[in-house]
């Protein structure tokens, strides 16, 4: 008995450098394995050949190719990009937009351990969710390629699509695929029913079928007759939009943004020429069901008046200067005027602006988003401002013009009448100009976007 206890404990010590060895000497983590999951679930959605990001990430041998940079932005946490800072609430989906520590720390030893492939079978992306029973999808696209016009660095042009419905349908997601990511910097689709379809049709046998010039919006006039049309201050509704960086394209379960039967969709394509020009023919997906529970666009918009930097001089640093801008590049420069009175301003020459709306009903916050360009640096869209019942539904503390998405809340916002939302905006103007609201990437806005539900 004693002889068989000596053996047993003599194996037990002696195994113990082995097991120890065995964890010292694990095998390290491989493309194939361990890191091709991560990166294709949550970076490959940019990183894929023709997308916005400067490289594909979809194959080990891409990886490997950029395994330092890789390193270095996903240890500094750069990458995968997440906007919201920590004020903001939990978001639908916020988990596949992040990174966890064990996943930094997986493809850092990846890179550590020289970026292997691995053995096995390559792993492939993940594939979309199948659509709810009952919804059906449609690709669009303009009727021929534009080419931009190259005597200034935006464009902004609007082309007809004709869905084709019957019968009322509603929009629960949207695909919009630009032709050409390095000149297309924001894509908004409306919908054109009744007096604004005529508009639209007008416009377009104009120009031969080629579309027409829309700086500053579809130019389809204001129809305040349409559904809620007060919540967007008269324009067309929205239906989708996609900007860079933006990566939500469904709407939440069940909801959906309806589209009339004989309407057209308006497709507004902002070019930034300053990557070169070439044609384009962006095409968008619609899933389309025939029924779901109604959501709106609500937009809550503030002034922007941005002067010159101290001690700067020049003949555009005076806001006459700058409103002849707006009318020479987009025939138009009362938005600027009729903020200020919207928001009960007589002047806002600062570089933080900001405005509420008040609910003139119950509604619920679905989804929530925030647009400013490049002199942005942080943006807030917040319930009651100022208030002990102050909630912030969007805080993007350091603004990136190119990572700009639409976030739909984990748990949605309950607003009674009367509350007020507001939209918050710090620019820095280092430029020599002074800076109206305006449409082009060097004008400026403060807009917060919201999808509700009325009532």
């Amino acid at each position: 008995m004693r002889r068989a206890l000596l053996v047993a404990g003599l194996t037990a010590v002696l195994a113990l450098p082995v097991v120890a060895a065995a964890r010292d000497h694990a095998a390290p983590p491989t493309w194939n394995a361990d890191v091709g999951p991560i990166v294709l679930s949550k970076c490959a959605g940019c990183h894929t050949a023709g997308g916005i990001a400067p490289f594909a990430l979809t194959s080990a041998r891409d990886a490997r190719r950029h395994a330092t940079r890789i390193a270095e932005v996903v240890a500094t946490g750069r990458m995968p990009p997440w906007m919201p800072g920590p004020e903001s609430p939990p978001y639908l989906g916020q988990g596949q937009r992040q990174l966890s520590a064990a996943e930094k720390a997986t493809i850092g030893a990846w890179v550590d351990s020289g970026a292997r492939a691995g053995t096995g079978t390559a792993p492939r992306r993940p594939r979309p969710a199948a659509a709810p029973a009952g919804s059906r999808t449609i690709t669009l696209r303009p009727g021929r390629p534009y080419r931009p016009k190259a005597n200034a660095s935006d464009d902004y042009h609007c082309f007809v699509l004709d869905p084709g419905l019957k019968r009322d349908a509603w929009v629960t997601a949207a695909t919009i695929v630009p032709g050409r990511p390095a000149q297309v910097h924001h894509v908004i689709l409306f919908e054109a029913a009744g007096a604004q379809a005529a508009t639209a049709t007008r416009l377009d046998r104009a120009s031969g079928g080629h579309g027409w010039t829309c700086f500053g919006g579809p130019n389809l006039g204001f129809d305040l007759t349409s559904p809620n049309a007060r919540l967007r201050f008269g324009s067309p509704q929205w239906l989708a939009a996609w900007v860079p960086g933006r990566s939500n394209d469904a709407l939440p379960g069940g909801r959906g943004i309806r589209i009339r039967a004989g309407a057209n969709i308006v497709m507004q394509v902002h070019y930034n020429l300053l990557n070169g020009v070439a044609a384009d023919r962006s095409r968008v997906r619609l899933r389309l069901a025939p029924t779901a529970k109604p959501l709106e666009t609500m937009l809550v918009a503030a002034p922007v008046e941005l002067p010159c930097p101290a001690g700067t001089t020049g003949a555009l640093c005076t806001r006459e200067a700058a409103l002849a801008h707006l009318r020479k590049d987009y025939g138009s420069s009362f938005l600027p005027d009729a903020l200020l009175a919207l928001c009960g301003r007589t002047n806002v020459t600062a570089t933080t602006t900001s405005c509420l709306q008040r609910a003139d009903q119950p509604l619920t916050i679905y989804g929530v988003g925030g647009h400013m360009h490049v002199r942005g640096r942080d943006i807030r869209v917040v319930l009651d401002p100022g208030t002990p019942d102050e909630k912030t539904l969007l805080h993007i503390p350091a603004w990136n013009f190119h990572w700009q998405d639409t976030y739909s809340l984990r748990q949605p916002v309950r607003v009674e009448t009367g509350h007020a939302i507001g939209v918050r905006c710090r620019f820095e103007n280092t430029g020599d100009r002074y800076i109206l609201w305006g449409e082009g990437t060097q004008d400026e806005m403060c807009l917060g976007m919201l999808q509700v539900a009325l009532g």
